[in-house]
């Protein structure tokens, strides 16, 4: 088979690193592989010399970035039928919200069979009530004929049966595959104090995952027990979260992006506050270094809560610093879910997912169900 991915950008987070890892996956099962992708934004990191240093071949569209405007979409979608028009590939895969719109878009023109992942979704947590009814109805619309991909089973349930997204005869529940990265040093972990635990962030600095309400959460349990936080990643609202910490009085350390390997080796606790989720790789990999995670009982965090693999709570300040004190408090709470954590991370490893991919993208491209 040939498989394209379609992706807005190939920044480091979750989406662009799944797609590196099936692209590799998929290409050591025989079948070609190419992504195509948008530019990253200049403080972003960019992941595509690791798919080009594993031979993953690489289409850039420029336009295709995270972006949105009008006459750039509008290029970005031609430029995109015109390369599958080219590539002819057995079965189209589409990442991210902007990628899979147009992906969805050019494959339907074409003919084409097509998957989108839900990564995490832009339907609650982005945007106004209107502009999110608005969202959930061109949703709607673009899904047409493709076949959608949820990464857990309530994710799906609200996709499918509660937003009625797509046809649920074309809906799949696939976890995704999974690299548990290696401990590393680096020397931005000398400004961390010694002996406190570290309760981390790991992610972008963007409204869906509301790093201010992490702060909120980290405020409340200082007040309680000393903690220090550690904040992994960028964006927008990395400023505004600087100055607010200095207004609690918190001592957090801000590094920018850097590798999980390097942030989680640093945390004694992962706490999560997102608005909504898919199946957060920052969790299982957390998991897979043995740091305990909390999270806000949403989307896919929900299922992993229920699984044992992480402690959930209602998505509130109080609630979520009642959460990390018990796992800080209780070594033996923190033990089982690194354990149940661990051992999910282990089994969805990309040699144990990676035919289980193969079979639905065969199937899809065979028309099947």
């Amino acid at each position: 088979m040939h498989i394209v991915h379609v992706i807005a950008r190939l920044n480091d987070g979750g989406p662009a690193r799944v797609v590196d890892c099936l692209a590799r996956s998929l290409g050591a099962l025989g079948h070609r592989v190419t992504v195509i992708a948008g530019r990253c934004a200049e403080d972003e990191v960019d992941l595509s010399s690791r798919l080009l240093g594993h031979g993953i071949e690489l289409v850039r569209i420029p336009a295709l970035g995270r972006r949105v405007h009008l006459l750039s979409d509008a290029r970005a979608l031609v430029a995109l039928a015109g390369w599958l028009m080219r590539l002819r590939p057995s079965v189209v895969h589409t990442h991210t919200a902007k990628a899979g719109a147009l992906g969805r878009t050019a494959c339907r023109i074409l003919g084409m069979p097509c998957l989108h992942t839900y990564h995490g979704h832009v339907m609650s947590g982005y945007f106004s009530r209107a502009a999110t009814r608005v969202v959930r109805l061109g949703e709607r619309v673009l899904a047409g004929h493709a076949h959608h991909q949820a990464l857990t089973a309530s994710q799906l349930e609200e996709l499918a049966l509660r937003l009625h997204i797509g046809r649920r005869s074309r809906w799949h529940c696939l976890p995704i595959p999974v690299e548990i990265p290696l401990p590393a040093r680096a020397a931005w972990q000398d400004r961390l104090q010694p002996a406190v635990p570290v309760i981390g962030f790991l992610g972008r600095f963007a409204p869906v995952k509301d790093p201010q309400l992490w702060l909120e959460v980290l405020a409340r349990l200082q007040a309680r027990q000393p903690v220090q936080g550690l904040m992994c990643g960028d964006g927008a609202l990395r400023g505004i979260c600087e100055e607010r910490a200095a207004q609690l009085g918190i001592p957090v350390v801000f590094t920018g992006y850097v590798p999980a390997g390097e942030a989680l080796a640093a945390c004694d606790l992962l706490l999560m506050t997102s608005r909504n989720e898919g199946l957060p790789l920052a969790v299982l990999e957390a998991g897979g270094m043995e740091v305990a995670v909390v999270a806000s009982a949403v989307g896919g965090l929900r299922d992993l809560a229920a699984a044992g693999a992480v402690m959930g709570a209602r998505r509130s300040a109080e609630a979520l610093a009642d959460a990390c004190a018990q796992v800080l408090e209780l070594p033996e709470r923190r033990t089982r879910l690194i354990r149940t954590a661990s051992s999910l991370a282990r089994s969805l490893g990309p040699a144990a997912l990676a035919p289980r991919y193969e079979a639905l993208y065969r199937a899809i491209a065979q028309g099947g169900p």
